[in-house]
């Protein structure tokens, strides 16, 4: 069905005065730029979260555009890459040499502006579907597309993630996923295009009154922001959380370097004092950061035919003394359980992992649980890698891939995903734990949230290393991700993070307490500190826990299903143009 117009014709309407030939308006780019200009600021470091509502107006004004197909689509396109070049301005702080990486981030993600404009463009132009519902649509479903592809996709910068202080309407994500979040700022923006493109007013006999089309549209928004605001007041009058365990989450300081960094005694010796500290506060667990344990934790199979581990090795580092490898990895072992049985707490460590075994070698980012007088160990390893930070993808078959990054051909990631999720379990708790972007992407989250070991799990641990983007924006919208993944699964996060903000969220999505990120120009160690806190365990059930994303699935099935609508619209006017 066709969307209302302004002016539905009654007996009682007067008809309107032929209007003149329409202007052709702003340029195209010039309405894509300012889009993507005000979407930026809508994120940190500006913050304006309340510009996400109005940015993409302007976008959205090159839908019903007349001006040729081309200039329309290369003016989407300007406003992506406007967009992306300020938003991932954070990426070139990784290293000087980053700036090529920085660049072919934004241009491909810039690419996906123009991918929802043309879905919008036929939904509305070709199938006659109102605008509120092809933008919103369009845009979810190209969010989720490009948080799953490609290169493991990229989850940042959703329109939800601009809503994370709202903490009274993003309740709504325990039913909908943050994707909600993202339709309710579209629905607004399309809403604001409608009252811009579209007549206000019409006139009749009796005077001017509002155009039935706006009255509709305008009480649609109303219902969906009231209904949502009052669904946040409910939701958190149910909330009583029952104390958990007392966790103290450590912060380091340690500013990342590529091909180097400081002396893995000094980082050691920082970690002793930081964990001693901790220990003071007794709590039932310390957690150290990603990666931040400067050695690794090597496991040889015993079953591992030796010359098959010699082997292994060799393919891995060259030139290694295999006996060196064995002898490291047990002095390791034996640290840090002295270190646990030291201050008789267990600790959750951020290690870099390597298991020579008969299927191979697999090195991996992990989580590791240590226990105080036991040798036995739990584990979690990551599943989602990032590509150019833990992998390098198509290096082997586009080898010029590698120029855009920092690495050399001989001093490159090349971890392998984890190969099932998998909770730590203490005592009575149950520990899910995202490692670095995991917790940015929801259907990782979910799936260690939803019980893989066939226990429910009780809290959200979110290890991290951000010192590559130290003193960035980084830190700000990592934590807000944080925020939407505890009120998707109604469960809390807690953060411990190097160089970054370490936080307690509860189940609202409430920071209650949070130790604050360095300055970009800070000295190094100048953020480092220990965050103790007691974890509030929610009871309460989450939606978006047992169905998933079945929101951004139906809108990307409503957009794959208007294509061959559309094609087969367009050949039957032709054969009968022909006929």
């Amino acid at each position: 069905m066709s969307q209302p117009t302004a002016a539905e014709p009654t007996s009682r309407t007067v008809p309107a005065a032929p209007s003149a030939e329409p202007k052709p308006g702003l340029h195209p780019a010039l309405l894509g730029a300012v889009s993507g200009l005000l979407l930026a600021l809508a994120f940190e470091p500006t913050g304006a979260w309340w510009l996400a509502w109005v940015a993409l107006v302007p976008f959205l004004r090159l839908v019903r555009s007349e001006r040729p197909a081309r200039s329309v689509f290369l003016g989407s396109w300007v406003g992506g890459l406007v967009f992306w070049l300020i938003a991932v301005e954070w990426v070139r702080a990784s290293d000087p040499s980053a700036w090529p990486g920085w660049l072919a981030l934004a241009l491909v993600l810039s690419l996906w502006w123009p991918v929802a404009l043309g879905l919008m463009r036929l939904m509305v132009r070709r199938l006659g579907v109102p605008l509120m519902i092809a933008a919103p649509a369009a845009w979810i479903a190209v969010e989720f597309v490009r948080g799953l592809y490609p290169l493991n996709g990229f989850q940042w910068f959703f329109l939800s993630h601009s809503t994370a202080s709202l903490t009274p309407l993003i309740q709504v994500a325990d039913l909908t996923g943050a994707w909600g979040l993202s339709l309710l700022v579209m629905l607004v923006n399309a809403w604001l295009a409608e009252l811009i493109e579209r007549p206000r007013w019409i006139q009749t006999p009796s005077g001017r009154r509002p155009a039935r089309g706006q009255v509709i549209r305008t009480a649609l928004v109303v219902v969906a922001l009231a209904s949502s605001l009052i669904y946040g007041a409910v939701r958190l009058s149910q909330a009583e959380f029952q104390p958990g365990p007392k966790v103290a989450l450590i912060q380091s300081d340690i500013p990342q370097i590529f091909g180097g960094g400081p002396d893995p005694a000094e980082v050691l010796a920082r970690f002793g004092r930081l964990v001693d500290q901790a220990a003071t506060e007794q709590p039932n667990l310390i957690v150290l950061p990603e990666t931040m344990f400067p050695y690794g934790w090597i496991a040889i199979d015993p079953d591992l035919p030796r010359a098959e581990y010699e082997a292994q090795l060799d393919r891995y580092s060259p030139g290694s003394d295999p006996d060196h490898w064995s002898h490291v990895g047990g002095e390791v072992r034996d640290m840090l359980h002295r270190w646990t049985d030291r201050i008789n707490t267990p600790m959750i460590v951020g290690i870099n992992s390597y298991f020579f075994q008969p299927g191979g070698l697999a090195r991996y980012n992990t989580a590791l649980l240590l226990q105080p007088q036991t040798t036995e160990t739990q584990t979690y390893h990551k599943l989602h890698l990032v590509p150019f930070g833990e992998y390098i993808p198509w290096v082997k078959t586009i080898p010029w891939v590698l120029a855009l990054t920092p690495f050399s051909a001989d001093h490159m990631p090349s971890l392998d995903p984890g190969p099932k999720p998998s909770t730590l379990n203490l005592g009575p708790w149950r520990f899910g734990t995202p490692i670095c972007f995991e917790d940015s992407v929801p259907h990782v989250a979910r799936r260690l949230a939803a019980a893989p070991n066939g226990h429910p799990t009780d809290i959200l641990l979110n290890l991290s290393n951000d010192g590559w983007f130290r003193g960035t924006a980084a830190h700000q919208l990592h934590l807000a991700s944080s925020i939407l993944r505890a009120v998707e699964l109604r469960m809390p996060v807690a953060r411990s993070v190097n160089t970054g903000t370490s936080a307690l969220i509860d189940g609202n999505g409430t920071v209650l307490a949070a130790l604050d990120p360095p300055a970009r120009d800070a000295l190094p160690n100048a953020a480092e500190g220990v965050l103790t806190v007691e974890v509030p365990l929610d009871n309460r059930t989450s939606l978006y826990m047992k169905t998933g994303d079945w929101l951004p699935i139906a809108c990307l099935g409503l957009c794959l299903a208007s294509l061959p609508i559309a094609a087969g619209r367009s050949l039957l006017t032709r054969r009968l143009h022909n006929a």
